[in-house]
Formats: structure tokens, sequence, C-alpha cells
């Protein structure tokens, strides 16, 4: 039984400093990983995006001290949940130059729905446009104010779909998308804006390979995405959820038995147990 939901540099606690560059400046980074059987199953990639995301944004990362904080909170969580952690540039004076030793460290334990279910996502299209920034493309750093803006728009029970300023498609509000075209997977390139997911990376050079399948990345107009025969959306936490529509734009009929996205899905969850779904709701 945890003692604690949250340590902030090895310490139980709940909150960061007021002058905490994080906080004041977006200054740093997280990852929202699947807790499962006491083990991060996709710990791996998360990473190796910490990393590059570290070195992007000029942070001090020190990988043992984050082990080290990691076996710490292994031991005092469930063993089952999410586990979040932010990597940010630390306490340090006012002002945008940086002048801190080194970084801090926050993990926070969530747990998961009692049952997992797969559910079939409505989209709904947001008319707030991703902005280009080639250097913040990809990581997953802590200003998320686009996702933030283009949430206000949502309606209860859609999941918003954005494009970029050029209305390239470019990923859901919290999860990448792939879309299928009656022979191959298509995902959106990520050079100019958006997250570079953790499941993204897993689907495209391990689980779709074992099937057969190269994903194509590729710049993907909103043509493409109406056109295309099936579509899901993915993240680390949740695994593969299937579209069902694109509000006023697109419906896709959701045949579920022998569809390619189930064999991606029993493909995934044979290989990860951990995103295995109980049953399947439209």
């Amino acid at each position: 039984m945890a003692t604690t939901s949250s340590f902030v540099d090895g310490k139980p606690q709940a909150s960061l400093s007021l002058n905490d560059r994080g906080l004041n400046y977006g200054h740093g980074l997280f990852e929202t990983m699947r807790l499962f059987s006491g083990q991060l199953p996709l710990w791996r990639y998360h990473c190796q995006r910490l990393v590059m995301g570290a070195e992007r944004l000029g942070i001090a990362h020190d990988s043992s001290r984050l082990e080290r904080y990691l076996h710490q909170a292994r031991e005092a969580f469930p063993t089952d949940g999410m586990l979040k952690l932010l990597l940010t540039a630390g306490v340090g004076p006012r002002g945008y130059r940086q002048q801190i030793p080194s970084a801090s460290y926050a993990l926070q334990y969530f747990p998961l729905p009692a049952v997992p279910r797969l559910r079939a996502l409505h989209l709904q299209l947001c008319d707030y446009a991703l902005p280009h920034n080639a250097q913040l493309a990809g990581i997953k750093h802590l200003n998320r104010l686009d996702q933030v803006l283009a949430a206000g728009e949502l309606k209860e029970g859609y999941e918003g779909l954005l494009l970029d300023v050029d209305s390239n498609v470019v990923e859901a509000l919290s999860s990448n998308i792939f879309l299928f075209d009656g022979q191959n997977w298509l995902t959106p390139e990520l050079q100019l804006c958006g997250v570079a997911g953790v499941m993204r990376r897993l689907l495209c050079e391990e689980i779709m390979p074992s099937l057969g399948h190269q994903v194509l990345v590729k710049p993907l107009a909103l043509t493409s995405l109406l056109s295309a025969s099936e579509v899901f959306v993915c993240n680390a936490v949740r695994g593969i959820q299937p579209v069902c529509e694109l509000e006023g734009l697109a419906r896709w009929t959701l045949e579920f038995s022998g569809s390619e996205t189930e064999k991606v899905i029993t493909q995934l969850t044979q290989t990860y147990p951990c995103f295995s779904a109980q049953c399947f709701v439209v």
C-alpha cells in the first residue's frame, strides 16, 4: 500500500517550488507511463525521448539520480497504474537565462480505471492549428498551451483532432494517429510540430513490422484521413483506440473482427499484456 502518491527529488511531497523553471517558463519535460506488475514496460522508449528532450532544452539530466528515484517510487506506489515523471530545469533566480547546476525530478502516481475498456473514439476537428517549431517538435515539453486551447473547443464525448498551420493532420489531443489506406499504415510526419509518442514509436519499430507492415511516415492532408478505411489513435497509457467518426466529415464502420486494427491490437497485447482490453464498445 502506498504511503505517498508523489515525490520531488526523492522526498515525499506534492508541490514544486515557486522558483522552479518548469513552473515559471515551462522549462522541462514529462513522461506519462504505464506501471504494470511493478515495472515500466516501455521505459526504454520513454527514457530515450526524455534524454533527447533534455538535450534540446539544455537541461542537465542525471540518469543515475533518476534511476534511484524511480526505484524509490516503484517501492512506494501500487504495482499497477500510471506513473508521471516531470523533469524540470530546477530552481533558480528570476530571468530566462539558466543558471542552475542540476535538474529537478518529480514522480506522481495515478490509478487506472478499474475495468479497462477499448472504446471507439469520436473525433472533433479543432479550429486551433498547431504552430511550427522544429526545435520543440517531437519532444514532450511542459508547455502544453496548444493542447489547452484546443481542448477548450471540445464537445462532451469527443477527442480533438489537431492540424498544423498548413492544414496537415498532426495528432489527436493526447495521442498519435494512424490510418490504413487499404494497403498501408500511415502516420503523420512530426518534424515541425506534435509529440513523437512512445506508443507511436513502438508500433512503427516493433509491432507493425512483426505483422509484415512498414509504416509510412509522411505529411498527411486531411483528405487522406477522410478517405482512410481504418483509423486509430494511440498513446503509452491507453494503448490503441479505434476511431469511428470525425464529426461532420467522416464515419468508419467498425467491423472490428478481422480488421487490420484488430490485428495490430492483438499483436500489441500479446507482446505487452498491460495493454489488453476486456471489451470493445462503440
